[in-house]
């Protein structure tokens, strides 16, 4: 029978310093001082936001690629103040444009074989919320706007 001694003996010796499995090297730190700090938002209006942009770029018109023809298209409209500027007016056109175009053709498209769709169950059904909806809130909404367009111009008239 071997002893203990024999059995320690055939043993490697132990690393006198083995490193722990699953210590990790020491990440750098960042600290942060006054220099670094950004100036709060300003009162003028900023770049919209990306899922802004990306909504824009998705609903681009392609027709209206060319300056050209938004040149043509913003000299055509008779000039007055409105609550959109020319560039958000021309957005939002381009994007209606796109929808009706796209409900049209989506329409047309015969996908069901016969009686009520979904969609059509559904559109019936908020079309009665919808009009509730608006006819309480579409007043006040459309005061409020106006009321701010006007102290708006006033306000530009008078400073």
């Amino acid at each position: 029978p071997a002893s203990r001694a024999d059995a320690a003996a055939e043993l490697p010796p132990a690393p006198a310093h083995a490193p722990l499995p699953d210590a990790e090297p020491e990440d750098d730190v960042l600290l942060l001082d006054d220099s670094m700090l950004v100036a709060g938002p300003s009162l003028a209006p900023s770049a919209p936001p990306i899922a802004s942009r990306q909504s824009e770029a998705m609903h681009a018109d392609p027709v209206r690629s060319t300056p050209e023809r938004a040149m043509s298209s913003a000299e055509s409209r008779a000039p007055g103040p409105g609550l959109l500027g020319s560039a958000s007016a021309d957005t939002a056109a381009s994007a209606i444009k796109n929808l009706v175009r796209t409900m049209a053709a989506e329409r047309s498209a015969p996908v069901h074989r016969g009686g009520p769709t979904i969609e059509d169950v559904v559109r019936e059904e908020l079309r009665p919320l919808l009009k509730a909806w608006l006819d309480t809130n579409l007043p006040p909404l459309v005061e409020r706007l106006v009321r701010a367009e006007i102290e708006r111009v006033v306000g530009r008239a008078v400073g």
